[in-house]
């Protein structure tokens, strides 16, 4: 295994907690190869500070109440299992799709059963007026940009942040469908990095700044395995990584389990959590962020629509919409996990 101290790396940088650094670019003509390269300059990357007072609503809205009758099946509460690692029945939990109506005059848009998609719109929600608690067991500064906490468990370390946490949703899913040799992912460097190699043994070894990896001994396929994966993973992968890595869909193609990421030193990544569509075709969208530092994970407002929040509509990703703390996202930021 890693050794703690590498394990426990991190990059302060804004929801890119990768520390693996990214293949360097070739140097100019007549350039020495040995330059160092000169560092992003991230001045100008919007974060939770730069946001104008009117960003957000000076009241919030009152919430959107959810209508029990058009909410769709939604797995099981067993099937979203850190909920039960420790033994036992899952918690009473108000799930998403019951929990979130959609917007007036809309509908949620069928997904396959047993899809990303169809299990995120069953995830877990702690009490409406739970805060967001950071990795640290500290409240959050900011308690303005969340309209729901979803109840997973964050760490106790600073590695939970926005990709990684969309990452381990990911990975969680693929957990509980019994697709637990389709996880796999690229660290920053491009080194890939897949669930069925840890479990034989493979382990990481830091050759500059090159991840490199060597044979070690077999693990078992438990939950605590799983967990020791994931670390290392959201030490070594973050926006960059996964930017680089899904695919580009198309708005018109926009539904549940896509993510909206820019990927850079700093970064930031989003996760589309559920999709609705109203007569005229027009579609909505609700978002799921975790951010610095690592943080639980929840459902966002929309703070350029507190009537339509926390939904957000398709068409305004066309010319960018704002998040609560971050911005804006356009269609050029869509990806989708290769299979959906």
């Amino acid at each position: 295994m890693l050794r703690p101290a590498l394990l426990g790396l991190a990059s302060l940088l804004a929801c890119d907690s990768a520390s693996v650094a990214p293949p360097a670019a070739a140097p100019p003509a007549g350039a020495s190869a040995d330059a160092k390269p000169v560092p992003r300059d991230t001045s100008s990357r919007p974060g939770p500070e730069e946001h104008a007072p009117g960003d957000m609503p000076s009241k919030p809205p009152d919430p959107v109440q959810a209508d029990s009758s058009a909410a769709p099946p939604v797995p099981p509460l067993t099937q979203y299992t850190w909920l039960t690692e420790a033994g036992g029945a899952p918690p009473a939990r108000e799930q998403l799709a019951a929990a979130i109506a959609p917007p007036a005059g809309a509908r949620r848009v069928p997904l396959a059963t047993g899809s990303f998609g169809a299990w995120l719109r069953g995830l877990p929600l702690l009490p409406a007026d739970a805060p967001v608690l950071l990795f640290n067991g500290e409240t959050k500064p900011n308690q303005s940009a969340h309209h729901r906490v979803v109840d997973i468990d964050v760490g106790d370390r600073d590695l939970q942040q926005c990709a990684d946490a969309v990452m381990r949703l990911r990975v969680e899913y693929q957990w509980a469908a019994d697709q637990r040799r389709a996880i796999a992912f690229k660290l920053t460097d491009g080194t890939p990095w897949d669930f069925a190699s840890y479990l034989g043994g493979t382990r990481l070894k830091l050759v500059g700044k090159k991840a490199e990896r060597v044979p070690g001994s077999p693990r078992p396929a438990t939950r605590e395995t799983l967990r020791g994966y994931m670390r290392t993973l959201f030490t070594y992968a973050g926006t960059a990584s996964i930017a680089a890595e899904l695919p580009r869909r198309e708005l018109a193609a926009l539904t549940a389990g896509d993510v909206l990421v820019q990927g850079g030193f700093p970064g930031h990544a989003v996760l589309v959590l559920d999709i609705a569509e109203d007569d005229r075709g027009a579609r909505y969208f609700l978002l799921g962020q975790s951010y610095m530092p690592a943080q639980q994970f929840h459902v966002l407002k929309n703070p350029g629509d507190p009537a339509l929040s926390p939904w957000y509509r398709a068409d305004a990703l066309a010319a960018g919409a704002m998040t609560p703390e971050w911005g804006p996202f356009t269609d050029r930021d869509l990806r989708r996990f290769r299979d959906g």
